[in-house]
């Protein structure tokens, strides 16, 4: 069996060690607005998907990484297709798209965190 890619699990937010349990309870699309509720445990491989005590905190240097990446974007993306619009349209657009990806910044950047830093490896054995 071919091992599971990491950016895969990573982009569906799938266990790190096993690649196949789910971190978070409830998936994003249905209802985003429960988007922040993790499994304690690898409803799979039953490993702890918080390795030590505030373990996350870290994870806003990563999401700061992400916002300040999609806010140089957005802010280029309103430039070139607005003909430099006024500051005041700039700042609106910019906080309604980072408004609306806040669960999905939220996420990604637990699961970047715990993936690089979580010291949990991938183990095919565990994989179903």
């Amino acid at each position: 069996m071919p091992a599971k890619s990491a950016v895969g699990a990573m982009i569906k937010a799938k266990c790190p060690r096993c690649r196949t349990g789910k971190m978070f309870v409830h998936s994003l699309l249905p209802n985003p607005f429960r988007f922040q509720k993790m499994h304690i445990h690898c409803p799979h491989c039953e490993v702890r998907l918080e390795p030590e005590p505030g373990f996350y905190q870290g994870a806003m240097y990563v999401s700061y990484g992400f916002t300040v990446g999609i806010m140089l974007v957005v802010g280029l993306l309103v430039y070139y297709l607005l003909n430099d619009p006024s500051d005041w349209t700039y700042i609106g657009i910019v906080i309604g798209v980072m408004l609306l990806l806040v669960p999905v910044n939220y996420r990604f950047s637990r699961v970047v965190y715990l993936y690089s830093f979580g010291g949990l490896k991938y183990d095919p054995r565990l994989s179903a």
